[in-house]
């Protein structure tokens, strides 16, 4: 069984098994909502099996809602009930949730500059085609991999690498 160890992690959680097992959503009274979870920042909640592979993740990488508390709630249930993966109420004892706090965006000024055990990377297209991957993700330790895997997911073409914005975050991971 998985016992988060920070309030973040706990939120996430316990929004999981509670929409798991009576497809409800539940929150906290506003007030008793402490500071640090009112703050407008984004997040990304992922859900991982017993063996620590990635069962389902979501989030943004800005913030959608109006607090982090919100931000944490909704990315939850909606990785926790993702149609290709949906989680069943069988798994609930053998999962474990992140909550990866994200920092603000700062534009690329030099790819060089981009270290991908740190920096996650941002891409947005004239197409409007947009995507981003996590630091430290697992086989993308270039530059170069984490453009090619954001390319593929996104549908960014090679045409348009050459007019892509580029920015760069870094995250905090609650466990």
């Amino acid at each position: 069984m998985f016992y988060p160890k920070t309030s973040y992690a706990k939120i996430a959680y316990d929004a999981i098994l509670f929409y798991v097992s009576t497809g409800q959503i539940k929150k906290t009274n506003e007030d008793k909502i402490s500071a640090d979870l009112r703050l407008k920042v984004a997040c990304v909640v992922s859900i991982l099996d017993a063996s620590d592979n990635l069962l389902q993740c979501c989030g943004n990488i800005d913030s959608k809602k109006g607090m982090l508390y919100d931000e944490i709630i909704e990315n939850a249930i909606s990785a926790a009930s993702n149609k290709k993966n949906t989680i069943k109420n069988e798994q609930l004892s053998e999962l474990k949730v992140y909550v990866d706090i994200l920092s603000s965006l700062h534009k690329v000024e030099d790819i060089n500059d981009i270290k991908p055990q740190k920096h996650g990377l941002y891409v947005k297209a004239k197409s409007g085609k947009s995507g981003f991957v996590m630091p430290n993700k697992k086989g993308l330790n270039t530059f170069d991999k984490q453009l090619d895997a954001i390319k593929k997911d996104t549908g960014i073409k090679e045409k348009e690498i050459s007019n892509l914005e580029l920015w760069y975050f870094k995250s905090t991971r609650y466990d």
